[in-house]
């Protein structure tokens, strides 16, 4: 007899990124990618190697090492000290602990939508009620500051924003940011701006929400700006009271990070790994033109170029009349050609209708996976 579960976990599931990566084999040309394929940094490599011996590896403070905590406050910009950050296992721990210190029963949270797809999971983890906000396509699916003010009541506890945007890529407007950030100045609610690819951005700095409320909390981690995902070193940096309420609930789910993690995480953010993620960046940039003009030569849909992350959300709505949603061209496309692909839907309401493919692999692997989808489409 199975044991009956929490009313909390009625309904819950792996998101349908991972539900559809489960289904492939090895010989499948990954596009669903959500993990860059570059290695760990030499230096960090090196560094680990070289100070094992030396350090410390017992339980660390629950908040993280205080070097590393310094290093977060310093580099966010949003002139918190080092008593505003809690380091997390990776930025989905940092998101998840957020929300349940501070959403309860019959509180709302806005999600966007085309979002990662997480966000509504973990709002419901927490006991609130996940309402969208769109990002529309006519906008290159940026955010719009009236269409998440309209939707705020007197139940919204928080506004969860994600800019460089998973799936699209877009990077919001440094005026639509101040907009937002004006209409909800004194509200009652917290923003949570999920900035994990803040770093990886081919068209000028995306600009962070955090430094224009009081009322902010900003997430981070090492796993896409480093291509350290393996590494599992995430953090939120905001309003004092907020952090230190995360640090307990962080404290009783994990009780802190793996010492040497912490380590490696010091090492990066010092700047000993920036050449790094500067050629990183600049191989990503190529890998993006090169998946458009794959896109354009053999498939002939159309996307919005991305202005960051390592995604391009691909239109298919041509083809949904003879070949159904997108979960239904996904799972075709994976049992008929091998190729992983994330349907839109996965993303919300306004995600049906487009695929998300990832140009994180290898340029060969990237144009391969996109032949494949165009014989299939054709």
């Amino acid at each position: 007899m199975s044991a009956e579960l929490s009313a909390r976990m009625q309904g819950m599931a792996k998101t349908m990124i991972r539900r559809i990566k489960d289904l492939a084999d090895p010989s499948s040309i990954d596009l669903g990618l959500g993990e860059l394929q570059f290695p760990t940094p030499r230096s960090v490599i090196d560094h680990v190697r070289d100070k094992l011996g030396s350090w410390r590896l017992g339980y660390t403070p629950n908040e993280g090492l205080p070097e590393l905590r310094s290093l977060i406050a310093a580099r966010s910009g949003h002139g918190v000290p080092p008593e505003g950050v809690c380091v997390t296992l990776g930025a989905e721990e940092a998101l998840m602990d957020v929300l349940m210190v501070l959403v309860g029963p019959g509180d709302e949270v806005l999600v966007p939508d085309p979002g990662y797809p997480a966000y509504p999971s973990l709002v419901r983890l927490a006991g609130g009620e996940p309402r969208p906000y769109p990002l529309a396509a006519s906008a290159g699916f940026r955010l719009r500051a009236e269409d998440v003010l309209g939707r705020v009541t007197g139940k919204t506890r928080a506004v969860i924003i994600n800019s460089p945007n998973n799936p699209t890529g877009a990077v919001y407007s440094g005026a639509e940011l101040e907009a937002l950030a004006a209409g909800l100045a004194g509200l009652p609610l917290t923003v949570v701006s999920d900035e994990a690819y803040a770093d990886i951005v081919f068209e000028g700095p995306a600009v962070s929400v955090g430094p224009l409320l009081r009322n902010c909390v900003t997430i981070g981690s090492l796993s896409k700006s480093f291509s350290m995902a393996g590494w599992r070193v995430g953090w939120c940096v905001g309003p004092a009271d907020v952090v230190k309420a995360v640090g307990v609930f962080h404290q009783l789910a994990v009780t802190c990070p793996p010492a040497v993690c912490q380590h490696a995480a010091i090492h990066a953010l010092s700047g000993f790994a920036d050449d790094d993620k500067a050629r990183y960046l600049e191989e990503l940039s190529k890998r993006r033109d090169f998946a458009l003009d794959c896109l354009a030569a053999h498939t002939g849909l159309s996307c919005v170029s991305p202005a960051g992350t390592f995604y391009v959300f691909v239109d298919i709505s041509p083809a949904r009349a003879a070949l159904g949603t997108s979960e239904a061209v996904a799972l075709r496309l994976l049992a008929e050609e091998r190729v992983v692909t994330i349907p839109g839907s996965a993303f919300g309401r306004l995600g049906e209708g487009y695929l998300r493919l990832s140009f994180a692999p290898e340029p060969g692997l990237i144009e391969e996976g996109i032949k494949r989808i165009g014989r299939f489409l054709a």
